[in-house]
């Protein structure tokens, strides 16, 4: 099935083209890589999906919904949650803090019933914090939820990042960089956390990434960009072998 479809997507900063006629295909419970050279448009494809940057021209489809010109929180109500290159979680809240936090968009109450603390704000309340706990243990933090962010080693901080991206109960995640500033035991680490979350949460997950070891294990499908051009797709053992690819990315990498 067809989680997300990109059809000529394409968009322009002061005349320079970011994207241009980007077209991609996300299908159900896959790894999809987005990878190409710095600069060459990957984090804005991820920006133009949630709604960052309006298009200027192309579609965005989600399950069969056209999803181009929602706004972000729109995007993310649907099921299309996202990370960024750097971290950005919340320094003054503690880890279950930054939990708890994520899932304000799902909530069904109103202000008016939180000021006075209607009965359904207490068990919506109850209710996040017992998800949020069963994240921190899923990612193994349940002993660092009354720490703040800022106190926990890199890796843990890219953990507590999956945790709460997986709050609001996506059913695409978009990860830009996640190894990023990660040693190779915490990439091989990550390598099977994505795995885990991709069959036991029956995510579809796109990654940007430049880290050659990490897309060509997991990743089903590869879109190669460079200056805003798809210049190659395919299975990865096919963009290994491409010619285009290894003038513009990967021979780059030796």
């Amino acid at each position: 099935m067809e989680v997300l479809k990109a059809i000529s997507i394409s968009k322009n900063f002061g005349g320079v083209s970011a994207v241009d006629q980007f077209a991609m295909v996300q299908r159900e419970n896959e790894i999809t890589g987005i990878i190409g050279p710095n600069g060459a448009g990957k984090t804005t494809v991820f920006n133009l999906i949630t709604g960052v940057y309006p298009l200027d021209t192309g579609e965005i489809w989600f399950y069969g919904k056209n999803i181009t010109g929602l706004p972000s929180h729109r995007i993310t109500d649907l099921g299309i949650t996202r990370t960024f290159q750097n971290i950005r979680l919340f320094r003054n809240l503690n880890v279950l803090d930054n939990l708890r936090v994520a899932y304000g968009i799902k909530v069904r109450y109103t202000v008016w019933e939180e000021m006075i603390r209607w009965p359904r704000v207490k068990r919506e309340e109850g209710e996040t914090e017992e998800l949020a706990r069963s994240y921190l243990a899923y990612f193994g933090l349940e002993k660092y939820g009354d720490m703040f962010p800022y106190n926990l080693p890199y890796g843990l901080q890219r953990r507590l990042e999956l945790a709460r991206a997986l709050m609001a109960n996506p059913k695409l995640l978009l990860l830009d960089e996640p190894a990023a500033g990660l040693n190779p035991k915490e990439i091989h680490q990550l390598i099977e956390t994505l795995l885990k979350m991709k069959e036991e949460k029956n995510l579809s997950i796109i990654i940007v990434e430049h880290h050659m070891e990490l897309v060509m294990n997991i990743c089903k499908m590869l879109y190669v960009l460079n200056f805003g051009k798809k210049i190659a797709e395919g299975e990865p053992k096919d963009i290994q072998r491409n010619e285009a690819v290894l003038q513009a990315y990967l021979g780059d990498e030796g």
